[in-house]
């Protein structure tokens, strides 16, 4: 006969066995999911770059003679000899202004570091720049693999500018096929439903990225202008800087504000105060104006749903995380509206999570 205390033994020695099992294989399959889920945000990256190029090239052939096939082809010539002109012509003055950039934020932070040296609690407290100097040295000569880590990431990211150039070419090229193929995949009576959600989120992508252009385009030529006129140092530096990190919503714009007010040292206290009121009045009228003209042009985005995605992707995936948190928002509120909202509820009212 069977002793109970034995086979109840035995039982929760094969629990635990089971549970050491699932644990080691959670791990496993987190420590692959990241990795995957970077490399699909760089193909979602590219396809976006390929809804911008295929609304470009759909323009001119919908309102000329030409096919949507030369007209990618210019498209695509001109993105090209813009690009190479750019990079011949241009490029030594990005690189100097780069250079000078850097040398006048150094020079911003040592000022800065002067200007705390004379209060009393900030120098008991804060490190001066020649410690922090010091330690990053240390620091450098002692973590050697970070450094070439380091260069390894900057390989990692010229791949990855190269894979999303090229996704979103091939997907800009031959959008028909792709479409179709994804609809195939389902039954037959749920395609057309299928087909006008695709539609939709490709309508709705196109839309976000002209809001962003947009705001992007006045953000940047309000901050050039707004930093020469307050004798900012390289405010047409500043100015693209401030254009670029305005393609991430809420956080880009706080990102670009910190290299103004650096460089404001130099000209004067009143300077760096003129600039954070230039800063509060810009993301004001952006928040306000802007966004809400922009919006009534694309998929109007909730600020607490789309900072809380760029935190998450944030922590999970580092910039690309944060980069593609809102376009995600974007597809997301679509499938909210269309699969749940209309599918599920029976609300077709239009502009629910939509703008008109």
């Amino acid at each position: 006969m069977n002793n109970p205390i034995v086979i109840n033994r035995a039982t929760n020695k094969q629990i635990f066995l089971i549970a050491v099992l699932l644990g080691m294989l959670v791990l496993a399959t987190a420590g692959l999911f990241v990795p995957t889920l970077s490399i699909l945000m760089l193909i979602f990256a590219g396809l976006l770059f390929g809804v911008f190029v295929h609304s470009i090239s759909a323009w001119p052939a919908s309102h000329t003679a030409l096919s949507y096939r030369s007209s990618f082809l210019v498209v695509v010539t001109l993105m090209l000899l813009s690009i190479g002109i750019g990079s011949f012509y241009l490029g030594s003055q990005v690189v100097h202004q780069a250079d000078e950039l850097w040398t006048q934020l150094q020079a911003a932070v040592h000022t800065a570091d002067e200007r705390l040296s004379q209060n009393d609690w900030a120098s008991e407290h804060l490190p001066s720049v020649s410690e922090m100097q010091e330690q990053l040295s240390q620091s450098t000569r002692a973590n050697l693999p970070e450094m070439f880590q380091g260069l390894q990431w900057v390989g990692w990211g010229a791949t990855g500018t190269l894979v999303v150039f090229f996704v979103g070419l091939y997907a800009a090229y031959e959008p028909d096929l792709y479409l179709t193929g994804v609809v195939k995949l389902v039954p037959n009576d749920q395609r057309d439903r299928v087909g006008e959600i695709l539609n939709e989120l490709n309508s709705a992508l196109g839309r976000w990225i002209v809001g962003r252009l947009l705001s992007m385009t006045i953000v940047g030529v309000a901050t050039a202008i707004a930093m020469g006129v307050l004798g900012v140092p390289l405010p047409i530096s500043l100015g693209v800087l401030a254009a670029l990190l305005t393609f991430i919503p809420n956080i880009g714009p706080l990102l670009a504000a910190v290299p103004q007010m650096l460089l404001a040292i130099d000209v004067g206290t009143q300077a760096v105060v003129y600039v954070l009121m230039f800063n509060v009045l810009l993301q004001t009228v952006e928040s306000y104006l802007i966004t809400p003209l922009v919006q009534r042009h694309e998929v109007a985005l909730p600020p607490i749903l789309t900072i809380a995605a760029q935190l998450v992707m944030g922590v999970m995936l580092g910039i690309i995380g944060i980069m593609m948190a809102a376009p995600l928002v974007v597809l997301a509120m679509v499938l909210v509206q269309m699969l749940y909202v209309e599918d599920r509820l029976g609300d077709a009212q239009p502009g629910s999570l939509t703008s008109e």
